[in-house]
């Protein structure tokens, strides 16, 4: 009888772990990160659509786009993380579920004085696509002769 609730605990046991292990290394949030050359922007700003938030990262006043930013994503109220990564490119694309957040950004480059780090808070709604433009002040400038996609401009 003893052995026979040993094998019952071991058993639970080994469910449980399994759960969790389930829960640690479920896959994350869907995120597309990109936009340096042309055809890439285009191309990832093409399944824009299939995502719930589209954040664009950009130079003050110039509107020329930056990459390598810092982002952080919580949810509110109860401000869990539920995205950390750097920015590879100008352009975030995010499958977030309807609520709200707060979107924080750093950018390693930003002229002196200047807030290195942004702060908003969004809503993403239940169908349809959130937009957001984070501008930070780098004095990146656009090219007179660039084409038209390299700044929000």
């Amino acid at each position: 009888m003893r052995a026979h609730h040993l094998l019952k605990t071991a058993c639970v046991v080994a469910l449980l772990g399994a759960s969790a292990t389930w829960a640690m290394t479920a896959p994350p949030m869907s995120v597309r990160s990109g936009g340096s050359t042309v055809e890439e922007f285009q191309q990832i700003n093409a399944s824009a659509s299939d995502y719930s938030l589209k954040l664009v990262l950009a130079s003050k006043g110039s509107g020329a786009y930056v990459a390598g930013i810092d982002i952080t994503v919580r949810s509110l109220p109860s401000r869990n993380i539920v995205l950390e990564q750097m920015a590879s490119g100008p352009l975030v694309l995010m499958a977030l579920p309807p609520g709200r957040y707060e979107v924080s950004a750093t950018s390693h480059e930003v002229l002196p004085g200047a807030p290195a780090t942004l702060k908003r808070v969004l809503t993403v709604p239940r169908s349809g696509l959130a937009n957001m433009v984070l501008y930070f002040d780098t004095g990146d400038s656009v090219e007179p002769d660039s084409p038209a996609v390299y700044s929000t401009r």
